[in-house]
């Protein structure tokens, strides 16, 4: 069960688990506008922080921070003004951060580790995907976020109502069959 270790009732893991079923549902419905809304939002919530840092810590910075907070403000305008390079980016930085391993295994020819072979494959394919096609990437993404969410928020509902009702049986007397020791 998700939540099986937090002492929380019926009821409230039946709200927990419809909220994250209805949740579910609409990222996978509203992809293409909870995308760009929650980069945007991000791209504000960096902005805002490279901001205030700057502000308070301005004197304290060395000229490499004062670039990196330069680069940091001009990365989030952008992302304000199209949400989907933030996808570009991420394509790019996925390609630097997969390639490496992945020529690195067929150089030294060592494929003891299929998991990260997969994974390094996989991720070069999500970067491609990215770089190609930025905003279908973003929706894919969002997409697949929802798709998780709907599981989990079903899941939790039906093992929420099949434990509630192995415990109405339990309560009730018919919960098996019971050794009492007489014979």
């Amino acid at each position: 069960m998700l939540f099986s270790n937090l002492s929380l009732k019926t009821k409230t893991l039946k709200i927990i688990s419809l909220s994250l079923t209805l949740t579910g549902i609409l990222f996978i419905s509203a992809s293409k506008y909870i995308g760009v809304f929650a980069i945007r939002l991000a791209m504000i919530i960096c902005l805002i922080f490279c901001i205030a840092n700057i502000k308070m810590t301005y004197k304290y910075l060395t000229t490499k921070e004062k670039t990196n907070y330069f680069l940091a403000i001009t990365a989030s305008v952008l992302g304000l003004l199209r949400p989907e390079l933030t996808m570009f980016i991420t394509g790019i930085l996925l390609l630097f951060l997969t390639v490496p391993p992945y020529i690195n295994y067929i150089k030294t020819k060592d494929y003891s580790d299929i998991v990260m072979l997969i994974i390094n494959g996989a991720g070069i394919l999500f970067a491609s995907y990215c770089i190609i096609n930025a905003k279908a990437a973003l929706n894919t993404v969002i997409i697949i976020i929802g798709i998780i969410l709907t599981i989990a928020g079903c899941l939790t509902l039906y093992d929420t109502l099949l434990n509630k009702k192995s415990k109405d049986l339990e309560i009730s007397g018919f919960g098996g069959f019971e050794d009492t020791g007489d014979m």
